[in-house]
């Protein structure tokens, strides 16, 4: 056989094995995890007060600026995506307090369930004892996007510090509302 059409079976061989093995490792080894910028260390750690069940947060990005939550996949290291974080003022700017505009970081899961708030910045006058309360942000925990937060029917109300609450309760409900609205598929009843 002539030398030539030798070493271009040989490559064709090679190349023939390389493809196999690089298709033997994708199929039992599975695809690589596709990267994730993440946020700092401080972001990390301020994000997992309100989504503790994922391990690492991307970047802030998006039309509604948010943090996409993941928690990796031990046995294939695949990120898998749990849900978002984000500040109310930034997707819900618009709304306010009795003196000055609500931070708080919310964590939403792929359900539409609140993981958790964290009052960030306020300067409401009663805020000591109604807002920045570990019972204020504890009773979100679980809550559904469709709930009401209505004070006094699910969201626990405190005398003197009412236009907090409620303005709290409200940019909760209507951020997290719009995140889900950009980024979840709700299934529709059928008529």
């Amino acid at each position: 056989m002539d030398p030539g059409k030798r070493r271009i079976i040989a490559l064709a061989l090679g190349l023939l094995l390389m493809l196999a093995v690089v298709g033997a490792q994708t199929f039992f080894i599975g695809p690589k995890p596709e990267p994730i910028d993440v946020a700092t260390e401080e972001q990390q750690a301020l994000l997992s007060e309100v989504f503790p069940e994922a391990n690492i947060f991307s970047v802030k990005g998006g039309r509604l600026p948010h943090h996409k939550a993941y928690r990796v996949d031990e046995n294939t290291g695949e990120n898998i995506l749990l849900g978002f974080a984000f500040m109310t003022h930034e997707v819900e700017p618009e709304e306010w307090a009795y003196e000055s505009e609500l931070e708080i970081l919310v964590g939403l899961t792929l359900g539409g369930a609140i993981t958790g708030i964290k009052v960030v910045d306020h300067y409401e006058p009663f805020g000591y004892f109604s807002i920045d309360t570990p019972d204020f942000s504890e009773q979100f925990k679980g809550k559904s996007i469709l709930d009401a937060f209505e004070e006094g029917r699910d969201v626990d109300a405190v005398s003197r510090a009412t236009i907090s609450i409620e303005s709290a309760a409200r940019v909760i409900r209507k951020s997290a509302r719009q995140i889900a609205r950009q980024h979840l598929k709700q299934e529709r009843p059928k008529p």
